[in-house]
């Protein structure tokens, strides 16, 4: 598959998506050859960066993956060009980036007394995307490759996207320079290419800020991984980019799915908001036991909490799912 720019352009450097353990993972074919292939390796290692960020993915490892590289069996450890876990919603300049994955495959798997080295082979990046599952690869493919849908849902989530990323940035600092691996800063984004997803990981970013160890962490299930889930407490987190009808309907169809399809205790499921919902959306929630988080501004989310009986009801139904 090939990368289009935010140009209409089709770039020049194949690429595939596939499932690897538990996780996904990007190959990015080699260039060289006469005449050369993929002659775009670079413009498009950028792209998939960019995009990959866009979705809030986190990069576990990046190898060199080349058929010299299998055929000598070379370990991981002897390969490895990236360690992990990376969050590219955390690494301000993804040129920098994209520059050191390129210099460090120089001397992997160079033969002995050649000077230089090859920065353009084939590589593998593994990937833990929000929303893809490893049976996904084949959609993550295709969303990389440019393929965005248009329609008035997707305007409405580009809208929400960008308000909510303004003001995120304007109330604080959400992404330390230090929690990344690189530490240049001369990256920029132009508002129209803001992509969904990325506003909801810095909101839930920006929650986490505000917990005590409550040992947070995303969870896999069979459905997909959980935004977020608090293993203290035993509650599944999913977050939102919008308030309106539409995002709290998703939230509470997410969290009733996780509820039944994950296989740890889950004694709560809560939708995380950038505003307060309407009252008969936030009713909506509460009648399915769902507890409402919504952020108000700085480090300051506010928690309007199910009644507990009907939290106990959906629990029971939760049970019941579970043991058919």
């Amino acid at each position: 598959m090939r990368l289009t720019d935010n140009q209409g352009s089709r770039l020049d450097a194949e690429y595939s998506a596939e499932p690897d353990g538990d996780h996904l993972a990007i190959i990015l074919e080699s260039q060289g050859g006469v005449p050369r292939r993929n002659r775009h390796y670079r413009e498009a290692l950028l792209l998939l960066l960019h995009r990959l960020q866009d979705l809030g993915a986190l990069i576990e490892v990046a190898l060199v993956d080349s058929r010299v590289t299998q055929r000598n069996n070379i370990p991981e450890s002897e390969r490895t060009i990236l360690a992990g876990p990376v969050p590219l919603v955390g690494v301000p300049d993804l040129g920098a980036l994209r520059r050191r994955l390129t210099t460090r495959q120089t001397t992997i798997a160079q033969r002995p007394g050649v000077r230089g080295g090859n920065s353009t082979k084939r590589v593998r990046i593994r990937l833990t995307v929000p929303g893809y599952s490893p049976a996904d690869a084949g959609r993550l493919a295709a969303d990389l490759a440019g393929m965005r849908p248009e329609s008035k849902e997707a305007g409405q989530d580009e809208k929400a996207e960008a308000e909510l990323l303004d003001a995120l940035r304007s109330a604080v600092e959400i992404v330390a320079a230090e929690k990344a691996n690189v530490t240049e800063t001369e990256y920029e984004r132009a508002a129209s290419t803001v992509k969904v997803r990325r506003a909801e990981t810095m909101l839930v970013g920006l929650y986490r800020q505000t917990l005590a160890d409550k040992g947070e962490h995303r969870l896999r299930s069979a459905v997909g991984h959980t935004d977020l889930y608090l293993s203290e407490d035993g509650t599944i987190v999913e977050a939102k980019r919008g308030a309106d009808h539409r995002y709290v309907r998703e939230a509470l169809g997410q969290l009733l799915d996780y509820a039944v399809n994950v296989t740890v205790p889950v004694t709560s499921l809560a939708a995380l908001l950038p505003a307060r919902p309407s009252d008969p959306d936030l009713g909506l929630l509460h009648t399915y036991g769902i507890d409402c988080i919504y952020w108000d501004g700085g480090l300051t989310f506010r928690t309007e909490p199910a009644p507990a009986e009907a939290r106990a009801v959906m629990q029971r139904l939760w049970v019941v799912v579970l043991e058919r």
